[in-house]
């Protein structure tokens, strides 16, 4: 078993842990004592003791926040299902994002598909446009000389 020396409140506190732990110890005690030097700066130095209840209580109190946002959140949330899972089989998450990333990866190639044939057909419809206008130039020029000879007859 590993000893620390971690420091809260500027007093320092010897903590044992098991080998490995000793950076996530640490950083937790960071954390923990950020939340004691806060209280201190609020109520003062109310001793030790007291500032480590109250700490202690104030991240119990927003833990419980999270755990109550977590869960709520999980009960308004459907859990999505694979269309092979069975009602009664726990949903795979990175299976079901994968799924829909190619549902979604798909649905962008169709979608670039039918923008490319949207500009096709604009690019032919372009083309008929100018297509029909000449021929109603032509169609326009034939019947005024029909009308100048029949005028002239």
């Amino acid at each position: 078993m590993a000893q620390v020396t971690i420091t809260i409140n500027g007093r320092p506190h010897v903590v044992g842990c098991e080998d490995g732990q000793e950076p996530r110890l640490m950083e937790l005690a960071t954390q923990l004592d950020k939340e004691v030097r806060g209280i201190a700066g609020a109520m003062g130095q109310i001793g030790d003791s007291r500032l480590l209840v109250i700490s202690g209580l104030s991240l119990v109190d927003r833990l419980n926040d999270v755990e109550s946002e977590l869960a709520k959140a999980k009960t308004d949330t459907p859990a999505p299902q694979s269309e092979t899972a069975s009602p009664n089989s726990s949903p795979d998450l990175s299976a079901d994002l994968a799924q829909a990333e190619e549902r979604a990866n798909a649905a962008e190639e169709r979608a670039n598909a039918a923008e490319e044939r949207a500009k096709a057909a604009e690019a032919r419809a372009a083309e008929l446009a100018q297509a029909l206008e000449a021929q109603a130039v032509a169609a326009t020029k034939r019947i005024d000389a029909i009308a100048a000879r029949l005028q002239e007859a």
